[in-house]
């Protein structure tokens, strides 16, 4: 059984999933389950791309009775989620964001047994007046978060296989098994003013960093003009350049056209004409591309010998 997967459904030209990717990839996350909700061919083709890599891409299911993103979200449950220990439902403006030097995994086989939804706070950035140049790196662009927002005390969550039975809201999902607790692993007490949000605010080692795209004409920042450099985001900033290099020397021989569209639309990273070192890229496609092969070969033979494993 694979560990962690993100699930995310994405639309249009999605002008970030690039980054979102490589990102989640540097801090550790290897499976990635994107429902296409009608996503242009350039999206399209780079996803496709990734397939190798460990990124899944189906198509959006349609429902009378739910939006397009919890139908997507109601199909993994039923489909999908047998594969993973644990998933997390995000968007493509939300990154998981571990503490300096520490990756997911770590954190996620740390996560108790009894830990039916592990909820993460978000932390909402400023994008009201960017820094950085418009076809730059997200994290560079948006690099101060907001201190005091309402926002803040809103949480997502981190479900074990097997703790939810539906999902209609991102936040404070009903468990059919399972405790729920926070990030630190601390019980986490729900706020019985705010349905999405719970008491205190314990950003612990794992956090949702959140990118809102403010409304036409108004600033994400108005209310709360108090911010403070995030030197988490910093810390990650490098090991996402680098993921992102030899995704590309990898799609410069497996989709050379994406490779191209890619390194001109991300022209405002000088980082990534930066060539990897031979040896650096073998060791690259040694984790990422023929590991996990040997690894579903093992589950396969885990799975013929032993049966299916039990989430609890």
């Amino acid at each position: 059984m694979r560990t962690f997967a993100i699930v995310a459904v994405v639309e249009g030209t999605a002008p970030d999933l690039f980054e979102w990717l490589a990102f989640h990839r540097a801090v550790g996350v290897r499976h990635f389950v994107i429902y296409d909700n009608g996503l242009d061919s350039e999206a399209a083709a780079l996803l496709k791309a990734h397939e190798a890599i460990g990124v899944t891409t189906l198509p959006c299911p349609t429902r009378i009775d739910r939006a397009p993103k919890f139908a997507a979200y109601e199909h993994f449950l039923a489909s999908r989620a047998r594969l993973f220990r644990f998933a997390a439902f995000l968007d493509l403006d939300a990154f998981l964001m571990p503490a300096p030097g520490r990756p997911i995994d770590r954190w996620l086989a740390r996560i108790p047994a009894h830990a039916g939804a592990v909820m993460v706070n978000r932390r909402i950035f400023d994008t009201a007046t960017p820094e950085g140049p418009p076809g730059g790196l997200l994290l560079r662009r948006f690099p101060r978060g907001l201190t005091e927002s309402a926002e803040n005390r809103v949480v997502t969550a981190i479900y074990r296989q097997g703790a939810i039975s539906s999902i209609r809201d991102t936040n404070l999902v009903e468990l059919v098994q399972g405790e729920r607790l926070m990030s630190d692993f601390s019980p986490a007490e729900p706020d019985p003013h705010r349905p999405d949000a719970v008491r205190g605010v314990r950003h612990g080692e794992i956090r949702l960093n959140h990118y809102p795209r403010p409304p036409s004409g108004l600033s994400a920042a108005g209310a709360h003009p108090e911010t403070e450099p995030c030197r988490r985001t910093e810390s990650w900033i490098g090991p996402t350049l680098d993921a992102m290099r030899h995704i590309l020397a990898y799609m410069d021989k497996a989709a050379p056209t994406v490779a191209a569209q890619l390194r001109t639309r991300m022209s405002a990273v000088p980082e990534l004409a930066e060539p990897v070192t031979p040896r650096a890229h073998r060791l690259w496609r040694l984790h990422n591309l023929h590991k996990p092969r040997i690894e579903a070969a093992g589950r396969y033979v885990r799975r013929t010998i032993f049966g299916t494993p039990r989430p609890w």
